[in-house]
């Protein structure tokens, strides 16, 4: 059990350190840009404040199963092994979203700057997809694909892909008991249309305004950054990107992307 506590402590520790380092580095890339462009500093941006409270939460609760576990250890009579090892899995788990979102995060700030070329659209969808299809088969989610030949664009393929991965990849989590996973594409008055429309739960109305904003999921093994990350990606394209949903009736997300004129 000794050997457990030091390595639980040297977890939290390390994730303290990398929360720390992470917003020293935001705060000071911050001042920077304020500095160059003549601005007096402003208090912390939100983004910071946004990572400090999402954190906050999961820390809390490893915080309280360690007093917990602290408490009980030093009893004369301790709960048994297996009690005490649930206590141990739920610090992990907290432990295990904490780095998730850490991960996640660290993807959304350091998004590099976008390097268009021209591409044959149709083949990137279709190589998202085959990526992603192992793991919806293990999901037992069905894809149908609806991808005719489309007008050329220009794109950051790397990025576009991560995008288009994050929908497919959200959708998939969001039917636990199987289903279906469309993913279509057509001209649309001069650009070009992709859907990417499950058959899970959908989402409920009020959530809509929001279902864009950082840390916002309606997962509970969700970081809520993925989203962000597609809205960033494709409106650094030109594009947009909207959802439709019914509670019950699955969920529909439509990015509109500029073609070559």
């Amino acid at each position: 059990m000794n050997v457990t506590w030091w390595l639980v402590s040297s977890g939290i520790i390390l994730i303290f350190a990398v929360c720390i380092l992470i917003v020293v580095t935001r705060r000071r890339r911050y001042l920077h840009a304020r500095k160059l462009s003549n601005e007096h500093p402003k208090p912390t941006p939100p983004l910071t404040r946004e990572l400090v409270h999402e954190i906050r939460n999961p820390l809390n609760s490893v915080n309280l199963n360690l007093q917990i576990l602290e408490e009980d250890l030093s009893a004369e009579k301790p709960s048994s092994p297996s009690d005490l090892q649930k206590r141990v899995q739920r610090i992990r788990r907290e432990v295990e979203r904490l780095d998730r979102i850490l991960t996640d995060f660290r993807r959304y700030a350091n998004l590099p700057p976008l390097t268009f070329e021209t591409c044959d659209l149709a083949v990137l969808i279709e190589e998202v997809l085959d990526f992603n299809e192992p793991e919806a088969q293990k999901q037992n989610v069905q894809v149908d694909r609806e991808i005719p030949t489309l007008p050329p664009v220009q794109l950051d393929q790397s990025q576009f892909k991560q995008a288009l991965l994050n929908l497919i990849i959200n959708g998939v989590q969001a039917m636990e008991h199987g289903g279906t996973l469309t993913v279509r594409a057509k001209p649309s008055n001069g650009d070009v249309q992709i859907e990417v429309e499950d058959t899970g739960q959908g989402i409920e109305p009020e959530q809509f305004d929001k279902i864009f904003d950082l840390f916002m999921s309606t997962k509970a093994e969700g970081t809520g950054v993925g989203l962000t990350i597609v809205k960033q990606i494709i409106e650094g394209h030109g594009g947009r990107v909207d959802v439709e949903s019914n509670p019950g009736q699955g969920t529909k997300f439509s990015i509109l992307l500029p073609t070559l004129k």
